[in-house]
C-alpha cells in the first residue's frame, strides 16, 4: 500500500472539517502560555496553512496539550528544526471572562499576526485559521461560532462576499466593521457573533479598537424579536 502523501492528508482533513462545518473540540478555553520567539497556537487542529507563514523566525511551536498536529506541519517542523511543544493551558483568558475569538484570514496577503498579537495581550484567546476559498471560510467559521463563548472574525478584503455568504448559515449574524461608533451599534442591533473585516479599511489602532469592543462585549444571544429569522 502507498504511503500517502502528508499534503494529501492535510487536505483531507480540511476538507472533512469544511464538509462537518467545524474543527475538532477544545479540552479547554484557555490559551498555551508563551515565551518569547514561540508561535503559540490555541486551535485544537493545528495545519500548514494556519501555521506556515509564522515558522520562518519561529524558535519554537507551542500547541494545547491535545492538538491535532497534521503530518505537513511536523514535516516542516523538521525541516525547519523548530521543536513541537505541547503546553500547560494559562489562566489567564478565562480569568478575563472574554470569549474566544476565531480569525479566519481568506484571500487575503494580509498578515493578521500584529492584530491578533494586541488581542492577546489584551486577555483575549485568539485562534487563527486561514483559507483560500472564501465559501470554506464562511462555512468553517459558521462552525466555531456554534460552541460555546467563541465569536468569529473574517479577515478579508472581499468584504460585501464574506458578510453575504457568512449569513446564509443559521445561527450566523455577521456585521461588518466599519468605524468603532458604526461597528458597535450594528454588534448590538443584531446581537452579532460575526465580524468581517477589510484589513486595509482601517488601521491596525482601528482595528484592535473596533475588534477589542467586539470580544469584551462577549457573546450574545440573538434579540427575541429576531429569533425566528436570525437564531
Amino acid at each position: 500500500m502507498s504511503r500517502i502523501a502528508p499534503a494529501e492528508i492535510e487536505r483531507i482533513v480540511r476538507e472533512v472539517l469544511a464538509e462537518m462545518g467545524a474543527s475538532p473540540p477544545l479540552a479547554a478555553s484557555q490559551g498555551p502560555v508563551a515565551a518569547e520567539g514561540d508561535v503559540v497556537v490555541a486551535c485544537r487542529l493545528v495545519t500548514l496553512a494556519a501555521v506556515a507563514d509564522q515558522l520562518a523566525s519561529a524558535r519554537r511551536l507551542v500547541v494545547p496539550p491535545h492538538a491535532v498536529v497534521t503530518p505537513a506541519v511536523r514535516d516542516e517542523l523538521r525541516r525547519r528544526s523548530v521543536p513541537l511543544v505541547r503546553a500547560p493551558l494559562a489562566a489567564s483568558h478565562t480569568s478575563a471572562g472574554l470569549p474566544r475569538l476565531v480569525l479566519l484570514a481568506a484571500r487575503t496577503r494580509r498578515d493578521p499576526t500584529p492584530l491578533a498579537e494586541a488581542l492577546g495581550r489584551e486577555g483575549i484567546e485568539v485562534c487563527r485559521l486561514s483559507a483560500d476559498c472564501l465559501i470554506a471560510a464562511t462555512d468553517q467559521l459558521a462552525g466555531e461560532v456554534t460552541r460555546p463563548g467563541t465569536l468569529g472574525l473574517l479577515w478579508t478584503r472581499h468584504t460585501a462576499a464574506g458578510l453575504c455568504l457568512a449569513n446564509r448559515h443559521p445561527g450566523v449574524r455577521a456585521v461588518l466593521a466599519a468605524g468603532l461608533p458604526g461597528t458597535a451599534a450594528a454588534v448590538r442591533a443584531v446581537a452579532a457573533n460575526v465580524l468581517v473585516l477589510d484589513p486595509l479599511a482601517a488601521t491596525g489602532f482601528q482595528q484592535r479598537q473596533m475588534v477589542g469592543e467586539f470580544c469584551r462585549g462577549g457573546v450574545r444571544p440573538c434579540p427575541e424579536k429576531f429569533k425566528n429569522r436570525l437564531g
